[in-house]
């Protein structure tokens, strides 16, 4: 993997203008699939109802940390992640009770990062790397009794930590080690339909829509491909290059990346269509989207921005001795964030006011960078489910 070196002499301006007028294909809706939700990572889902305030339906304690869940068809999917001593496990749960319907060892890895995505009945897993050191694998499980529907390689890389996404018959990841490659590979049996080089690869879970693959990692490097040929749309390409990412967003027409340098906000927003630099953000985590608000999120602080005007609609603040510790997501109007006290508090979309606050038991931690696996809150079928730790809870 390359060492990240920033070459000033390389420096691209920013421009910071309002209001946002791009146009793009409009975000995708679906069951809570992956990341973030949505295959846009949107973080957004008007599919289920909530009655408010939230209170603990279920949790139930894993071997291992609990990645981000996936929710859908009446069942909850989570990743408990290996330790070393543990093996990685694909579990299926049932979404009323917390039961579990089947449980799956995941393929092992060098190294204990893992991801997973869903789509049209089927889970798609990618490992660090394959035991051989070679190259890269992904797996696909079937949703319904979790036996192995196929495995492939991804080859030419070795490190992976890149969650994959999956959408209209079409799983996609990255890979770094010599460079980068973005993957797009057959849903139905594991053929690699494309591959296309990029500035290191690392942890960036695509963002996709139905006519973009969204990657973007360190300084940044950020780059569209079409989603069936793999030809590349544009690169935005920062001040510098090397290892390291953070996953994408995409959203309204703009594209909103993190992991950078040199500019005077954490995060810029790309024009979708063209990869032009728009304006600037603070996000420390992914943000999420609903309406004409953008919902970012800081250690001490979640804030609502107008993207029409750029202006700040509320800010909420974290309470003494808590911060605020994973993406935010929005169900039907309320923004969800949680905190390392482990309280997953609600704000009405509009105004910021607090509508409820639950307490899982245990912090709640959502970093993204090669984290052993990835976290993040996700919400399905009139229920927010929250990894914390080795724990995963459903609220309803």
């Amino acid at each position: 993997m390359k060492t990240s070196t920033c070459f000033l002499a390389i420096l691209i301006s920013s421009i910071f203008t309002f209001p946002l007028q791009a146009q793009d294909a409009p975000p995708v809706t679906a069951p809570a699939r992956g990341f973030q939700i949505t295959t846009n990572h949107s973080g957004a889902t008007t599919t289920t109802t909530l009655k408010l305030p939230l209170t603990v339906k279920w949790s139930v304690s894993l071997p291992g940390t609990a990645s981000y869940p996936i929710i859908t068809q009446g069942k909850v999917y989570v990743v408990s992640a290996g330790n070393g001593t543990i093996p990685s496990t694909l579990y299926a749960l049932n979404e009323t009770t917390g039961a579990t319907l089947w449980s799956q060892p995941a393929p092992a890895g060098f190294g204990n990062w893992i991801g997973a995505a869903y789509d049209r009945g089927a889970l798609f897993l990618v490992t660090t790397a394959n035991p051989s050191f070679g190259s890269g694998a992904m797996f696909a499980f079937s949703a319904v009794d979790g036996h192995q529907l196929w495995s492939a390689n991804l080859p030419g890389q070795y490190s992976f930590s890149s969650a994959p996404t999956a959408l209209n018959g079409i799983v996609y990841t990255g890979g770094a080690g010599s460079g980068g490659t973005v993957y797009a590979v057959s849903e139905s049996n594991g053929l690699v339909l494309w591959t296309a080089g990029v500035e290191n690869g690392d942890s960036s879970a695509p963002a996709v829509t139905s006519n973009g693959v969204y990657v973007s990692y360190a300084c940044p490097q950020s780059y569209r491909f079409d989603p069936k040929t793999g030809v590349q749309t544009w690169h935005f390409s920062g001040p510098c290059e090397g290892g390291g990412g953070e996953s994408a967003a995409v959203f309204d027409g703009f594209v909103f990346v993190r992991d950078i340098f040199n500019y005077p906000t954490d995060g810029l927003i790309l024009n979708a269509t063209t990869g032009a630099n728009v304006s600037g953000f603070n996000s420390t985590y992914s943000p999420a989207f609903l309406g004409k608000n953008a919902f970012y999120t800081e250690p001490n602080t979640t804030t609502a921005v107008n993207l029409t005007t750029g202006k700040t609609v509320w800010t909420a603040v974290a309470s003494a001795g808590e911060t605020f510790s994973c993406s935010p997501i929005v169900v039907n109007g309320v923004v969800f964030a949680a905190t390392s006290m482990g309280n997953v508090i609600g704000y009405t979309a509009g105004t910021g006011k607090k509508v409820s606050t639950t307490n899982v038991g245990t912090a709640i931690s959502c970093g993204e960078y090669f984290a052993i696996p990835l976290a993040g809150m996700s919400a399905g079928d009139g229920y927010v489910v929250v990894p914390a730790g080795s724990n995963l809870v459903a609220l309803q």
